[in-house]
């Protein structure tokens, strides 16, 4: 039971780390689509410009959040460690689409949207290729 406490108390790093990450990773997102565009003249489409910065964001900050909680836990429950970061990225989701603001379009909607499933998906993926030998009781 301790040890799925403690697992459930590290994936609490995953909301500073993630948020953090996804801002990094959506102005990395933003300058390499920038210098495709502005420096090395390639024709991309308007969708890609906009969801592929928030995609990245999402790789980055599920990628980094998942290996703070591997260094700061080693024996992790791989179950208790994605009930918080979950129910965050649902409440993110939920709130997006019930309340989204007046400026935005339905692709950067999306791009939201596909950030967040990108995040989780990708935190999980780490957590598990990482946590294959340990058992999970």
């Amino acid at each position: 039971m301790r040890f799925k406490l403690i697992s459930l108390l590290v994936s609490l790093v995953f909301i500073p780390v993630a948020v953090l990450a996804q801002y990094i990773g959506l102005y990395l997102g933003k300058i390499l689509y920038f210098i495709y565009e502005k420096i090395m003249f390639l024709n991309m489409p308007d969708f890609l410009i906009i969801i592929a910065p928030l995609v990245i964001s999402g790789f980055l900050a599920g990628y980094l959040a998942a290996k703070a909680v591997q260094l700061i836990y080693k024996k992790y429950h791989l179950i208790f460690c994605l009930i918080i970061p979950v129910l965050l990225i649902l409440a993110s989701v939920t709130g997006n689409l019930l309340n989204p603001a007046d400026s935005i379009t339905s692709l950067e909607l999306t791009g939201m949207i596909l950030r967040e499933v990108v995040t989780i998906v990708i935190f999980y993926v780490t957590l598990k290729s990482e946590n294959s030998n340990l058992q999970n009781n």
